[in-house]
């Protein structure tokens, strides 16, 4: 059955971003591996505005309440699917069915009931109001109803095992823990721990006894699964992708909200172009900086790719997650963490960051290369590319050949990206330079923004000798007369 799609209103059709992407960006840090993997595929420009919309209506409490009872409903789904296909005798798929068609109720309800607020919750909702009106014809409804009273008759002669707690006896919320915890307050010892005590799977064999205790119960519920099991489609289970997906993505937006940084959505262009104003890197929030300067991002047609130099610790690395992240975020469909600006999404956004850990054996230089490879053959001219040190694990001479042929490559096919180098030779090149800015009258102080400059002012290597008073006027100043 083809469920309305929660994520897009039309079918994906970029390529995934590669999940090393989020892991350069440190997005990692808050996006989960698994929930960035469902939505790894970029939004084209007619999906971002309905995902966008869809994150909008989620500013109310009520819609975000909705939204998590949603989540509530596809995990216990997602569990009770899991148990299905884990069954290991017949009575035991009777009596989770019938529990998993109660789920699948539930989540039919609310799902028919979640608030209307933009095109894509509009289909999804409607979508499920006509299955729920049809499980109220068909008498699905009703055959769930009457089954899921039964489900609780065998349990009323069983303990109740889940997590800490097994029950004491039928109706009653005691346990047999807070039976001991009283005894140990009342002697005048210390607290007791919560035990952490995983799930039980109770046996087939303990199963078919009870069915064969409860044979009525047990009838009904093989009757609801032979009825119904074939219009069961595992595949809505899949939608905790997307209510997950959603929730991450708020308590992202919170986080970035919480430290005062601007959220907003960037218009989106018509001409290839990529101009923000004063975007942030958020990923700093993960070590809980509270001043993140931010950065005027600009790519034109004229100008589409650029070196980026300076000098150590200038903060080169945070403008280029500050880019990447940006533009990430622009194709999930979230709102970007700056004040403004147009954006022409790009069909993929890729990435290359040292990984010194990652070798199979051939050496850094020859991974370095493959990754390469494998980055310029996925490329389009509508893609983005982001170089941190790419080569610098060669010799200057061989890393020079290698950087320039690269950065002139992606420059000549119109690709927009920055190349972080500290290859100083460098110079006779169409490719401009951006630089990280140094308060020359502030003791060098780095500024942590980022300017177009003509050339790379020798790497800054005049602030690194005024620092430690090694410049010539600083060395003819302490042992007197003219050094050369």
């Amino acid at each position: 059955m083809d469920f309305p799609n929660l994520l897009y209103y039309n079918a994906p059709s970029l390529p995934p971003v590669d999940i090393t992407v989020f892991e350069d960006l440190q997005l990692l840090r808050f996006i989960p591996e698994e929930t960035a993997l469902a939505v790894s595929s970029p939004c084209d420009g007619e999906n971002i505005k309905e995902r966008q919309a869809f994150i909008q209506g989620l500013g109310k409490p009520e819609v975000r309440a909705a939204l998590e009872k949603l989540n509530d409903d596809t995990g216990e789904l997602s569990e009770l699917d899991r148990r299905l296909r884990a069954a290991r005798c017949t009575h035991e798929k009777d009596a989770v069915f019938a529990a998993l068609a109660a789920s699948l109720m539930r989540f039919m309800s609310d799902a028919a009931d979640f608030p209307r607020t933009c095109p894509l919750a509009c289909r999804f909702a409607d979508f499920f109001g006509r299955r729920r009106d049809n499980a109220k014809t068909s008498g699905f409804e009703k055959a769930v109803e009457s089954a899921s009273k039964r489900l609780f008759e065998p349990s009323e002669n069983v303990f109740t095992v889940h997590k800490h707690t097994l029950g004491l006896s039928p109706g009653s919320d005691e346990t047999y823990f807070s039976r001991i915890s009283k005894c140990a307050d009342e002697l005048g010892l210390e607290p007791l721990d919560n035990p952490t005590i995983p799930p039980v799977q109770l046996s087939p064999e303990i199963i078919n006894t009870l069915a064969a205790a409860y044979p009525d119960a047990f009838e009904e519920f093989a009757k609801l699964r032979k009825t119904y099991e074939k219009d069961y489609d595992p595949k809505i289970a899949r939608y905790r992708e997307a209510t997950d997906f959603y929730l991450v993505a708020l308590r992202f937006l919170d986080r970035i909200r919480a430290a005062g940084i601007p959220l907003c959505y960037p218009s989106q262009s018509s001409e290839r172009e990529i101009d923000i104003k004063n975007a942030y890197d958020v990923s700093l929030l993960a070590k809980n900086e509270t001043n993140i300067i931010p950065n005027d991002i600009t790519f034109t047609k004229n100008d589409p790719f650029f070196y980026l130099t300076g000098a150590n610790g200038g903060g080169k690395t945070t403008y280029l997650r500050t880019v990447g992240i940006a533009l990430l975020m622009y194709v999930l469909g979230l709102p970007v963490a700056c004040e403004g600006g147009r954006i022409y999404p790009p069909d993929g956004i890729f990435t290359h960051f040292p990984r010194d850990e990652r070798f199979d054996g051939t050496g850094r230089f020859v991974e370095e290369q493959n990754r390469v490879e494998k980055i310029r053959g996925a490329m389009t001219e509508n893609s983005v590319v982001l170089l941190n040190e790419t080569y610098s694990s060669t010799n200057e001479e061989n890393a020079v050949i290698h950087t320039t042929a690269l950065a002139e490559e992606l420059f000549s096919k119109g690709i927009f990206g920055l190349y972080i180098t500290h290859q100083h030779s460098i110079v006779e090149t169409e490719i401009p330079f951006l630089n990280v800015v140094i308060d020359r009258n502030d003791s060098n102080r780095r500024t942590f923004k980022v300017a177009r400059q003509k050339n790379t002012g020798g790497s800054f290597a005049r602030d690194i000798l005024e620092r430690y008073s090694l410049t010539k006027e600083a060395l003819e100043a302490r042992f007197g007369g003219e050094t050369k």
